[in-house]
């Protein structure tokens, strides 16, 4: 009874390759964004019938287990149905079946002598008869190259199975010889399979991570989630030195200081490590404004008044930084309007970057309006890279020609290969255009062009909210933070 109890209604749950799952209940489709909101929405049925479900969920990506058998509860809880067998595919065979090794038999022979301090240990040819080979000279010698060729000619010599190691080469002097390694070696193929291990460990995210957690299975990655330690992977690269990246557009609202801040809590929250978004510019920003307040309202123009006193310490720096949470960031953010900023100039600028740069391993700049500003041409100046941002707007793409012009003019043109565009899109975006943003991105030779879909969380000035972005925000910014660190 409680078996046919449990068939009724049928109840499905199919994984998607973005981890949505679409669900079926006697035929009924509904789709969620995961597999624990299809969980709590089982967990509510089950409630209104008074008794548990049983749910198949279905997995097409899996080459191992395309169906997973469950019991959802009323009150959320799952547990494995174990009437069902589970089915599973045979895993694919990549690597040919090791060889047994062959037997082989021991013989008994005189116990090996040692070899005589100086003496080449090279097996030499033996005279009919004879029973030891003495050297041509007793002179010390390096042990020379043997070609394979001779050494495959030359008799057997008596020896003991013995199995301790090999002795190491030694030159006259006693110094062990240097191994030569070829390229294609073995021996150095092992850093890459460790990394490609680690790339395929199993999944940890979506309806699979979800399983491996539940039920301590071993399910591989989504599509999605390997993308998403792909993208890891790259921001998280390695590099030589200190670097900047200047966020430019001549256009106020342009969502300068959204992509300056953002792709700066991307590389805190997943590279970490001391990342600074700072605002130089000739008038008042919004980064102080909408990201975490600090313990102090000091601003750029305090730091470079009192530069003199700074030392290359981070320490220093706590008076004039704004710390941003679990973004693992800190923010310098602009003078107000009614301050004084005739010292907040080129030359003061650099000064500060200067600074800056020895104590943030990436400093992600906002720059301001005005391609003849000293505080703009600065920032483009002392940047390593440049991210052109633009939004699906007519007058956006005008201003972003603007733009591209100011930098050519200012010499910097060879930085383009080094930079990005990224297009944010509108409530109602026009295709057309959107298409001739990333066709001008490609053609003055940008490394990549990122599109950031509309988020209501970024809309209106309201306060920056990492944790509120939607996931296609998330993915956009991981994008093109990788394409950012890839030309880095």
């Amino acid at each position: 009874m409680t078996t046919e109890a449990l068939a009724r209604p049928a109840c499905t749950a199919t994984i998607g390759d973005d981890d949505t799952v679409s669900v079926t209940v006697d035929g009924v489709d509904r789709t969620f964004g995961s597999m624990p909101e299809a969980i709590g929405f089982f967990a509510s049925t089950a409630g209104d019938l008074g008794r548990p479900l049983k749910v198949t969920a279905y997995d097409p990506s899996s080459t191992t287990q395309p169906e997973t058998y469950l019991i959802v509860n009323g009150d959320g809880s799952v547990d494995a149905d174990t009437s069902v067998p589970v089915k599973k595919r045979p895993p694919r065979r990549t690597t040919a079946r090791p060889a047994k090794a062959a037997a082989t038999s021991q013989r008994e022979h005189p116990a090996e002598r040692p070899i005589p301090a100086g003496v080449d240990p090279t097996p030499v040819a033996l005279t009919a008869g004879a029973e030891d080979a003495q050297p041509e000279s007793a002179e010390p010698r390096e042990s020379p190259q043997v070609p394979q060729s001779a050494v495959d000619q030359t008799p057997d010599l008596p020896s003991t199975a013995s199995t301790e190691p090999a002795r190491t080469p030694q030159t006259s002097q006693g110094i062990p010889a240097a191994v030569q390694v070829e390229p294609g070696d073995e021996r150095i193929k092992l850093r890459p399979e460790v990394k490609a291990e680690k790339t395929a460990a199993p999944a940890r995210e979506g309806f699979r991570g979800w399983l491996n957690t539940t039920f301590k299975a071993n399910l591989a990655a989504s599509p999605a989630e390997q993308a998403s330690r792909a993208r890891r992977a790259r921001i998280q690269r390695p590099l030589e030195t200190h670097c900047t990246m200047a966020v430019v557009q001549l256009k106020g609202g342009a969502t300068k200081t959204t992509v300056a801040y953002h792709l700066a809590a991307t590389y805190g929250r997943i590279r970490g490590g001391n990342i600074l978004a700072g605002e130089f510019n000739e008038n008042q920003g919004t980064l102080g404004e909408r990201a975490l307040a600090g313990a102090h309202d000091r601003t750029t123009l305090d730091l470079i008044r009192n530069l003199g006193t700074v030392t290359r310490r981070t320490s220093d720096l706590v008076r004039y930084i704004r710390p941003q949470g679990d973004d693992r960031i800190h923010v310098l953010a602009s003078p107000p309007e009614g301050a004084d900023r005739r010292r907040v100039d080129g030359t003061s600028v650099k000064a500060a970057h200067d600074v800056l740069l020895s104590l943030y391993n990436l400093i992600l700049l906002d720059t301001g309006n005005s391609a003849q500003a000293s505080t703009w041409q600065a920032a483009v100046d002392v940047a390593d890279s440049l991210v052109f941002v633009a939004q699906n707007k007519a007058d956006d793409f005008r201003l972003l020609e603007a733009t591209i012009e100011g930098v050519k003019a200012q010499g910097h043109a060879a930085k383009f290969a080094r930079s990005i565009l990224v297009i944010t899109n509108t409530a109602q975006p026009n295709t057309e255009r959107l298409a001739q943003l990333k066709e001008y991105g490609t053609s003055i030779g940008l490394a990549a062009v990122v599109v950031v879909p509309l988020d209501r969380s970024l809309q209106e000035g309201q306060n920056f909210d990492y944790e509120a972005l939607n996931p296609a925000t998330r993915r956009a910014y991981e994008e093109a933070t990788a394409a950012l660190t890839d030309q880095l």
